[in-house]
């Protein structure tokens, strides 16, 4: 049986962000403590961040919290479309892993865990299940597919806020349907032009799920055990990870992806919907809602149209 040292050892925590320096070690370390440590490397790419956040960057990497580093001039050509090419970085970000198991998460997305030591361990023995793509959750909206055990469920989805899965079955997916895009430098055809260009990768990890039968493996979340996407930034996000931290108001956010609807406008979904404002602008949310939706019917005209493998 693997300690939990030699787990850690075997993952790698990685992400692309934005900004948030504020805030950006405080939620590293949470991420540590709910991992149980510190994982065997931990990679940041930039996105173009201001001066601050990237003094931050800089002084983790001194500290040896960050193992891997890469920042960008804001006006770099992978940033010509700001937010929008995104996907460029956390590209950039998962090929310099060098890991097994890598957990991608973003840095707006807050984890707790009081007990459960042994959670670790057990999802990196349920990624040898073939039915298993990812352990996961943070969902804001429903994603259930279909029950696994006491405890959990399967999901068809799979987001970047929370993901841990195995290195080389993220490469299959990402190469399996975007292969010629990524050899390209992302000058090419997009494939997932016809529904959300950026969200290319968070389609290509639907349709390796859904091409080989395999999902996200989903915990059911609790007071002692909880991944909350907040979708705030900065300040507010600061002050909603002092008050999730303290276990408050709570209870509405969690296991949203247990919901048998989608919310309306994504209300009561988002943690940092605790201070009342929305997230998510009603024209996006239309636009997500309608590309996952409708997105398992699409997936053999796309096929044909880009000549992806079947």
């Amino acid at each position: 049986m693997s300690t939990l040292n030699e787990i850690l050892s075997e993952i790698s925590l990685v992400t692309a962000n934005y900004n948030d320096g504020i805030v950006f070690a405080d939620i590293i370390q949470d991420w540590f403590n709910f991992l149980g440590g510190k994982p065997g490397e931990v990679v940041v790419v930039d996105c173009g961040s201001n001066s601050q956040t990237q003094d931050i960057y800089w002084q983790l990497y001194k500290e040896r919290v960050i193992d891997k580093l890469q920042v960008i001039q804001s006006d770099h050509q992978d940033n010509k479309e700001g937010k929008h090419s995104g996907y460029i970085k956390d590209y950039t970000a998962w090929m310099i892993t060098s890991k097994p198991y890598v957990l991608l998460f973003r840095i707006d997305t807050l984890p707790y865990r009081n007990g459960y030591e042994n959670w670790l361990e057990e999802s990196i023995n349920y990624l040898e299940r073939d039915d298993v793509f990812a352990i996961g959750g943070s969902f804001n909206r429903a994603a259930k597919h279909h029950d696994a055990w006491p405890g959990w469920y399967f999901s068809h989805k799979c987001s970047h806020n929370f993901s841990l899965m195995k290195r080389s079955t993220l490469m299959s997916a990402i190469y399996g349907y975007a292969s010629d895009y990524i050899i390209s430098g992302f000058r090419s055809q997009n494939p997932s032009q016809a529904i959300d260009p950026r969200g290319v990768f968070e389609l290509a990890l639907e349709w390796y799920m859904e091409k080989h039968q395999m999902f996200t493996l989903c915990k059911i979340e609790d007071e002692n055990w909880t991944v909350f996407h907040t979708n705030v930034h900065e300040e507010r996000l600061k002050k909603t990870r002092e008050k999730y931290l303290q276990r408050i108001d709570i209870e509405r956010f969690m296991n949203a992806g247990l919901d048998q609807e989608e919310p309306i406008y994504g209300q009561g979904k988002y943690y940092g919907n605790f201070y009342g404002k929305p997230p998510v602008s009603l024209v996006k949310q239309i636009r997500i809602n309608f590309g996952r939706s409708f997105l398992g019917s699409y997936w053999r005209n796309l096929k044909k149209q880009y000549n992806e493998p079947t």
